[in-house]
């Protein structure tokens, strides 16, 4: 380090104040009643799921108890390149079933600096840290980083699962968390002088929740549902990288960070009236099959950067609930829901009135996707975008059978390109144009109400087949609407509306 003593001391003047956080997740699939049976000889008794964290005491060697306030680490170290810290750890399962816990690290709150070099930083892209199994107090400083390995950077999250038996030898788990910053550390992390210190508070949760080791008259797997609960995007991460089977996450708290669902992962997330705020990234990127669920209302997924959606969905993703979004800025501009595999809206909303793009796009604009294929089937949607609506692509299937698309500005729904539409049902607005635009391979329009104050329905000249076999419309001619109807089926005038129905 070139910089002063003083300086380098400085750095990191707030310590790693390590705050546990054990949240238990107690499901009603063995929620019974306490009591006693009918027979002197049996007792129906309710199983609980229970953890307990101790940390081992470095002064006399026995393990104490840590909550929320318990600080293991010295508060009053001063970090620089060559330090470490390091706590053990006792997880102990403490009550009656067994479960299953992730162990995860999560920043809680950070101050960033500006380095000797003039280059914005934080102090998690510099320490790392690693969890091993077992008391490793008994090495020495080099010996301890070096079974600690690369590690992982705090602001890259690290998990591990274990399982935990209740009652027996195999009921509690000690591992040593390692917190060191790399002597390969250089300026890069050395703040000036005149500027605000970096600071860093970090927090640790233990999430558990049932395991599949008790049995019912059946089997042991009506509990493989067990859904963990989620306070910190690298722990959710970190729980679906490593799924080996489908996972069930539930959010009990706001997160942020860009998440990505890999190939071959099955996921149910329920955003339980929490918020996913995305990272420099798409709020979710899914490569896998997820479902997205609010079972609390008021659940968001947010967009926070210009050019990323809220979701883009490069497989099969079913959405029961949640409302897809982007954050404020003049910049923040892309389309909020992207589809270029298989989705369902069987719910949720997409509010997306700020933006300069369409708020949902099936398949590929502008690109040829050659054979690619993007299908979207919408049973039950409310949208609410300005100015642009939905848009069905280059490639994109897209079967609307409820729900509401509004656009305040152009086309509620613009059928483009190779983009094939059938709508079945739903309500299709524009405040200030046209609620539909079919310039697409084939459009078929069976029912709906289609209102804008220039029109329901226009067909560009380039439009290849459009078909209207039911529906009501707003400020179009019956004589227009006829012209789009095949042979069975009559337009009528009906209270201000003209409506396509079947001879």
């Amino acid at each position: 380090m070139t910089n002063s003593k003083s300086t380098k001391r400085a750095l990191l003047t707030s310590a790693l104040a390590l705050l546990m956080c054990v949240t238990m997740l107690v499901g009603a699939t063995f929620a019974w009643f306490t009591d006693t049976a009918s027979t002197g000889v049996n007792k129906i008794q309710a199983g609980n799921l229970k953890m307990e964290v101790t940390y081992k005491n470095t002064a006399d060697g026995n393990f104490e108890k840590v909550n929320k306030e318990t600080p293991v680490f010295n508060n009053n170290a001063l970090w620089e390149p060559g330090h470490v810290e390091y706590v053990v750890l006792k997880v102990r399962n403490a009550g009656s079933l067994a479960l299953k816990y992730k162990l995860g690290i999560n920043i809680a709150s950070e101050t960033g600096s500006t380095s000797v070099d003039g280059n914005a930083f934080n102090l998690s892209d510099y320490i790392r840290f690693a969890v091993l199994d077992g008391d490793q107090s008994s090495l020495g400083r080099d010996d301890l980083v070096a079974a600690a390995g690369n590690g992982a950077a705090l602001n890259a999250g690290y998990t591990a699962e274990n399982h935990l038996l209740a009652g027996t030898n195999n009921s509690e788990k000690v591992v040593t968390l390692v917190v060191w910053m790399p002597t390969t550390v250089g300026n890069e992390a050395n703040h000036k002088t005149e500027v605000t210190a970096p600071s860093i508070d970090l927090g640790i949760s233990v999430a558990a929740t049932q395991d599949t080791v008790e049995k019912d008259s059946f089997d042991n797997t009506y509990d493989k549902d067990a859904v963990y609960p989620i306070v910190a995007m690298d722990t959710l991460q970190e729980l679906i990288n490593n799924a080996a089977e489908p996972v069930s996450a539930k959010l009990e708290g706001n997160i942020v960070g860009s998440l990505t669902v890999p190939q071959d992962k099955n996921i149910t997330l329920d955003l339980n009236g929490f918020t996913l705020t995305g990272g420099d990234s798409h709020a979710i990127l899914n490569r896998g099959t997820l479902c997205i669920k609010d079972s609390s209302g008021n659940g968001k997924i947010v967009a926070s950067k210009a050019n990323t959606s809220a979701l883009r969905n490069a497989a099969v993703c079913v959405i029961e609930g949640g409302t897809f979004t982007r954050a404020d800025g003049a910049d923040n501009k892309w389309h909020t829901v992207e589809n270029f595999g298989t989705m369902t809206f069987n719910g949720g909303k997409v509010i997306a009135e700020d933006g300069q793009s369409f708020a949902i796009v099936n398949g590929w604009n502008y690109i040829n996707p050659g054979e690619q294929k993007a299908t979207m089937t919408i049973n039950n949607i409310e949208m609410k975008a300005g100015p642009n609506g939905f848009k069905n692509c280059a490639g994109g299937t897209l079967t609307m059978n409820g729900g509401t698309l509004h656009c305040t500005g152009f086309w509620g729904l613009s059928n483009d390109s190779t983009g094939i539409a059938t709508i079945n049902g739903g309500n299709i607005t524009s405040d200030s144009y046209i609620a539909i635009s079919d310039g697409g391979a084939k459009m078929e329009i069976n029912g709906g109400t289609f209102t804008g104050p220039q029109g329901s329905l226009y067909v560009q000249n380039y439009a290849q087949d459009t078909v209207v076999k039911g529906g009501s419309y707003q400020n179009e001619t019956v004589e227009f609407m006829q012209g789009c109807c095949p042979d069975g089926y009559t337009a009528k005038l009906v209270d201000g509306m003209v409506v396509v129905s079947k001879d």
